[in-house]
């Protein structure tokens, strides 16, 4: 019988489990591996922050779907995978042999250089984490003497998190609410999105009270503040880091051939341009060629193929190419429920345009879309 290893739980493997679960995969013996038992859908983290969702609502329990799919559960990482064995070796110290693999294991926060990012301050990512820190700093908020919040990254995952950050802390403690700012190193905060969109987000920055500073690349993160290049300091009680992603040491630790970054390099096919019986797909893969945001959106959209790849693989038969535009429709939350929506250069905002974010982002976790 052949083995299929699915190493992570991110959004195109929840696609994948999802599709085996309405057609079984004959003859063939599936694991999925991951270190958390869900998955956290990263559209409603946002939300969740801003309180109007519990915790469970943003998470898909991984155990239910891979049982459902006639997979088995394995709740560890993956430290290392030997290619020359198709074995993966997991933190746990156990082994998972494979005919065919496929990694979706997300990315990590980028650090590069910077001092004390990983003592002191709250990574977004992985997303599970960062809501974590999220309700300790809350607490810390509620016990009193948090007087400022500091976010590091002006991109568009940071901006929507210092947004629903600052609504919750308003909720909770009016005037009295801890300030938040945004650090970018980036001449302009929101530079992927467009002008339009862009441009309506800075606005609810700025209507809050939010500061933004630009062209401030960070230099070290303590315990109560943020140093940047060229010395000058800002007081904060906590900081959370969005400033990009990097990727995972596995994939480069494995021995599988990367693109620029270090990110697993696919072909049309997503398979690894250097081993034809390893896939990839989410934030840990880059398609050659056809090179793509790391956001959620692409994880998504690339789970049937991956998923009808998977199967192809297994049963020796022709791989189907995954051709995906470049464009995407972006919902930018604003901290109420309110939202921001862009597409193709334009944009629209409004509560509605929050209520069509909530029912997407609903039926993904509960597997209606």
């Amino acid at each position: 019988m052949k083995r299929l290893v699915l190493v992570g739980g991110g959004h195109a493997h929840v696609g994948v489990l999802r599709a085996f679960a309405k057609e079984p995969l004959a003859g063939c013996e599936v694991t999925l591996a991951s270190l958390s038992d869900r998955q956290v859908y990263s559209g409603m983290v946002p939300g969740f922050v801003a309180g109007h969702y519990p915790f469970d609502e943003c998470a898909i329990a991984l155990a239910p779907l891979a049982q459902a799919a006639g997979a088995s559960f394995r709740r560890a990482a993956a430290s290392l995978v030997d290619p020359a064995r198709g074995e993966v070796i997991l933190a746990d110290g156990g082994t998972l042999a494979y005919d065919v693999l496929s990694l979706d294991v997300g990315s990590l926060a980028f650090v590069g250089e910077v001092i004390g990012v990983e003592r002191h301050a709250v990574p977004v990512r992985p997303l599970e984490e960062g809501m974590r820190g999220w309700e300790r700093v809350r607490a810390r908020a509620n016990a009193g003497g948090l007087v400022a919040i500091t976010m590091v990254g002006g991109g568009a995952a940071g901006v929507e998190l210092a947004l629903a950050m600052d609504h919750r802390l308003r909720t909770d403690f009016g005037r009295g609410a801890p300030h938040l700012r945004v650090l970018t190193d980036a001449p302009k905060p929101l530079a992927e999105l467009p002008t339009g969109a862009a441009s309506r987000l800075e606005r609810h920055l700025r209507d809050r009270g939010i500061g933004v500073h630009c062209g401030a690349r960070v230099r070290e993160v303590g315990a109560n503040f943020v140093r940047l290049e060229g010395g000058n300091e800002f007081a904060t009680g906590a900081t959370f880091w969005s400033a990009g992603g990097a990727p995972p040491g596995l994939v480069r630790d494995s021995g599988f051939a990367t693109d620029a970054r270090g990110y697993l390099l696919t072909n049309d096919f997503l398979q690894s341009v250097s081993h034809a019986n390893v896939f990839g797909a989410g934030d840990c893969a880059t398609q050659r060629g056809r090179e793509r945001p790391k956001a959620g959106v692409f994880a998504v959209r690339a789970a049937p193929t991956l998923a009808a790849n998977l199967r192809a693989a297994i049963a020796g038969t022709p791989l189907a190419p995954h051709l995906t535009g470049k464009r995407f429709l972006a919902l930018v939350s604003t901290g109420s429920r309110h939202a921001v929506a862009a597409w193709s250069g334009l944009s629209w905002e409004g509560d509605w345009v929050w209520t069509w974010k909530d029912r997407i982002d609903r039926k993904f976790v509960e597997g209606r879309a």
